[in-house]
């Protein structure tokens, strides 16, 4: 049985005293170094703004240091165990400071929140360093040190504009994604999809003669069990001539994994994980772009959003048959 580490520096910091804490199965180390050393020459952190985590914990099964060995995507996931001892951590000094300066700015925290992270197993280097931050090192390649990609020449035309209103609702779940709210990201997307999909159907319905808006919420409303799987297959098919299974053969399993893991969430008492959110996030664009593509509704997204979505949903822990997978997931397509 191995021991995996994971020293991990995160932009934020709580009221926590430093020293070692046992979060269930994990030991967590808190620390405030000004200066860190990753191997190239001495990074001075942020002032008052980070704070370095050191987790460990017995790898029972020996899955976590597969993982961390594989040469695949699975070496990149491990880190979310880590997080998620950090989340326990943070969540029990907000519960006991909600509203006080002390708790100010103390959130959950997700990949996006790390300056670094590095892991080892039995005390030897995995070889997995992530830096996400280099100090005052970083060098622009770009008309702006501030912008070394060139991205505001990208989001100049969006700046002040309605654009793609479905993708900017999404944003709000990768944002959510990225920060560690794995729960609130699923339940987001899932309710913007059904939102979409009941307003698709009381515009199909109009254009095929049910005027009166009351008619159409009460055939809507009176649709209460499996309400998507209806609205999406039988009705569907009724109002635009295809149910969503026949526009996208993987359509039907992806809405019987949706509605599970969505009731799982809203009555079981269950969280989402970062896994089942990155594909609970891609199903539902997958299916509001399926009826994009079929002219029932508008629902845009910018390809480069959409091979996100893929990949994220791809590069996750036993991903369902219906996530695309290697080149299908990393193509620049709309088509899988």
């Amino acid at each position: 049985m191995s021991v995996i580490q994971f020293t991990v520096g995160i932009g934020l910091k709580a009221p926590i005293a430093d020293g070692v804490y046992e979060v269930g199965p994990f030991t967590v180390e808190v620390s405030y170094p000004s200066v860190v050393n990753l191997g190239m020459g001495p990074e001075r952190l942020p002032i008052g703004l980070s704070t370095v985590f050191s987790i460990s914990w017995e790898d029972v099964k020996g899955e976590d240091a597969k993982h961390l060995k594989a040469q695949s995507y699975h070496r990149h996931l491990t880190i979310h165990k880590a997080l998620d001892a950090i989340n326990e951590l943070f969540q029990a000094y907000k519960l006991v400071r909600v509203g006080h300066i002390d708790s100010c700015g103390v959130r959950s925290i997700g990949i996006h929140d790390t300056l670094f992270y590095f892991s080892s197993i039995d005390g030897t280097s995995s070889g997995n360093l992530n830096v996400r931050w280099r100090g005052d090192r970083f060098q622009s390649h770009g008309a702006s040190p501030h912008d070394p990609f060139g991205t505001t020449a990208l989001a100049a035309t969006h700046i002040a504009t309605k654009t793609l209103p479905v993708a900017r609702r999404y944003l709000r779940c990768y944002e959510l994604l990225e920060h560690g709210f794995y729960s609130e990201a699923f339940i987001i997307a899932f309710s913007v999809m059904d939102d979409l999909v009941q307003e698709m159907q009381h515009n199909l319905l109009q254009l095929k003669g049910m005027n009166a808006k009351a008619d159409r919420d009460s055939l809507l409303r009176g649709i209460k069990e499996n309400r998507l799987k209806l609205y999406l297959g039988p009705l569907l098919k009724i109002t635009a001539g295809s149910t969503a299974t026949e526009l996208w053969p993987q359509a039907e399993k992806a809405l019987e994994w949706l509605n599970r893991i969505r009731n799982n969430i809203a009555h079981g008492g269950f969280g989402a994980d970062y896994h089942s959110a990155a594909v609970g996030i891609y199903a539902c664009i997958k299916l509001l772009h399926t009826l994009h593509a079929a002219n029932v509704m508008v629902a845009e997204f910018p390809v480069e959003f959409f091979r996100h979505a893929k990949l994220t949903a791809a590069w996750t822990l036993n991903p369902p048959a219906w996530v695309p997978a290697g080149a299908q997931a990393e193509n620049m397509d709309f088509d899988s």
